[in-house]
């Protein structure tokens, strides 16, 4: 990684640290320098606006996504895995995955709204393949969104520890 892609992506951070800790508002631009380290004008250099780092937290989703679905779409087990790493972790996909959603719920940040949802057409791509039926993998896709939900609200001890066993098992005893 280049000197310049490791300053944007330490302001990429920054931001998304920003807006998850404190929201949208305390991403401002001087903010997310500070944070970063990087003088206000370095910043400027790479992102010309709050918008600009919106659209990077966007990019940078899709490059997470599309990484996903390449992943999950060669794998017999994909079905398994997707629901079990469905549990909330502070894994770089998921801090920026909550980053635009906290920017998406505001009218001005249609690029997080537009990311979000590219991000669930790779999933379902990876698991229409893996499963062989559109509407299995909108479920699981629904489903998987519950246990994240869940779990990114109160760590992994809100659900029961067999919660995904059993949910496998569900799907698995449903006729295809």
């Amino acid at each position: 990684m280049s000197k310049g892609e490791q300053t944007r992506s330490r302001l990429l951070d920054a931001f998304q640290d920003l807006v998850i800790e404190h929201g949208e508002r305390a991403g401002t631009l001087a903010a997310t320098a500070d944070q970063a380290g990087v003088s206000k004008g370095g910043l400027l250099y790479h992102f010309g606006s709050k918008d600009a780092l919106v659209q990077g937290l966007a990019d940078r989703l899709e490059v997470f996504g599309a990484a996903e679905e390449e992943r999950l779409s060669g794998m017999p087990e994909a079905l398994e895995v997707f629901l079990r790493e469905s549990v909330a972790a502070d894994q770089p996909l998921d801090r920026t995955y909550l980053a635009l959603l906290k920017l998406g719920q505001l009218d001005e940040h249609q690029a997080a709204r537009d990311a979000l949802v590219r991000l669930d057409d790779h999933f379902l791509a990876a698991l229409t393949q893996a499963l062989g039926d559109a509407d299995l993998a909108f479920l699981v896709l629904r489903v998987s969104d519950g246990i994240y939900v869940r779990t990114a609200l109160g760590g992994s001890g809100v659900l029961p520890p067999d919660s995904v066993d059993r949910i496998l098992a569900l799907l698995a005893s449903l006729p295809r």
